[in-house]
């Protein structure tokens, strides 16, 4: 009796445990053979992007890999979706190395913790991406602390760049114009002149 209780318990930790996981979902639009291809490229030639589709996953966020391109390189939506478009990660953009693909990873799981984090009545599109911003820098800031500077380079570089081209009603300007502002900003800049 002892033993099925236990076998019982064991499988509904792993049952719990494997709940938490997010999926790699393909899009619409996506056939399986490009979803495969998008998958093998990825983790043979982009393994930051690897490494950090990994982690957002393991933290129970289902990712949907889609043709599309309208919507950037990725959006966020809810608690538990991000959507990925396959064109930035397959394309050799210049815009886009992979430090950047892994700094809009981060800040769209950002938008993730913001909505887990957040009571819907508190949320507006400015706090939402001053926290994604904010989550994405420290992460990179993580990252450079275990010797990738990489990420940071990349974020800096570009929350500079919208914070001096930026649109002034914009969402992502205002929350920029804040940020920089902030202790975490003269961090992030610091950590990369120490460089």
């Amino acid at each position: 009796m002892k033993l099925i209780g236990l076998l019982l318990a064991s499988l509904l930790f792993v049952s719990i445990c494997s709940a938490k996981v997010g999926k790699l979902q393909r899009a619409n639009g996506l056939s399986k053979d490009d979803f495969s291809t998008v998958l093998e490229h990825c983790e043979a030639n982009l393994p930051k992007v690897w490494d950090t589709l990994t982690s957002i996953r393991e933290n129970g966020v289902n990712v949907r890999l889609t043709p599309e391109r309208k919507m950037g390189p990725g959006k966020a939506s809810g608690t538990d979706q991000i959507v990925i478009s396959t064109f930035f990660l397959t394309k050799d953009l210049p815009k886009f190395p992979e430090d950047r693909l892994v700094i809009v990873l981060l800040h769209e799981f950002g938008h993730i913790l913001f909505n887990r984090e957040t009571d819907r009545s508190q949320r507006n599109p400015v706090k939402h991406e001053f926290f994604a911003f904010a989550y994405s820098i420290k992460a990179a800031i993580k990252l450079a602390e275990n010797s990738d500077s990489g990420p940071l380079q990349e974020v800096v570089k570009n929350v500079k760049i919208r914070n001096e081209t930026g649109k002034p009603k914009d969402p992502h300007t205002i929350a920029i114009k804040e940020l920089i502002k902030t202790p975490l900003w003269t961090t992030a800049t610091e950590m990369l002149e120490g460089n």
